[in-house]
């Protein structure tokens, strides 16, 4: 795929920003509750080339937090991470220790949602592990209008509004980086949302 030597160069430059691998840290177990949201920003060019559209530029992925089989877990439509031969790009569930691991993140953050009826956080956690064991295709496009597939902060926008939370609060922008074109919902329109309650962060 073609990409204009000024971008590059832009995204390279960014990375100083996020180069040095942190030591894996201690997780706030006894706080986090399902539903919660994990954000991070990567370390490879794509995650870059998100970070450079936003005006805080701080993260470039996010994931929601699910209990299953006894360990917290992430799911997460996520680019470019396949698991086996003939894998794709698709939803995916992972140990939260995985999404946070040095190799994947640089930083990260995780945030009470505001969102605290007990049957609407198990449901809501319930179709994110369905869209997992589905594997629910990677949006390529990043088209909203189309719900068969899914980019990142759409799969977990559209699992909040499923339950009357708007978590963009109606936050667009115009992107026309790589191959990503049109108004996107990006990581930073989540993390501004009104009800969050920052209480990780490294």
């Amino acid at each position: 795929m073609y990409c204009p030597p000024f971008f590059v160069c832009a995204a390279l430059f960014l990375c100083l920003s996020c180069t040095s691998v942190q030591e894996s840290r201690p997780l706030p177990l006894d706080e986090i509750e399902e539903g919660d949201l994990a954000f991070r920003c990567g370390q490879g060019v794509f995650s870059r080339a998100v970070t450079t559209t936003e005006d805080d530029g701080r993260y470039s992925h996010i994931g929601v937090i699910v209990r299953e089989d006894g360990k917290w877990k992430v799911v997460h439509a996520v680019p470019g991470e396949t698991e086996f031969k003939g894998d794709f790009d698709r939803v995916k569930m992972e140990d939260l220790d995985l999404f946070f691991s040095p190799e994947r993140a640089c930083r990260g953050s995780i945030v009470h949602t505001g969102l605290r009826d007990s049957l609407q956080v198990r449901s809501l956690c319930r179709r994110a592990i369905r869209a997992a064991l589905d594997s629910v295709r990677f949006d390529d496009s990043y088209l909203l209008e189309d719900s068969t597939e899914v980019y990142c902060t759409e799969f977990i926008w559209r699992l909040y509004r499923q339950s009357g939370i708007d978590l963009s609060e109606g936050r667009r922008r115009y992107v026309n980086v790589l191959y990503i074109k049109g108004n996107v919902i990006l990581p930073e329109h989540l993390y501004a949302y009104s009800g969050n309650e920052v209480y990780y962060t490294f």
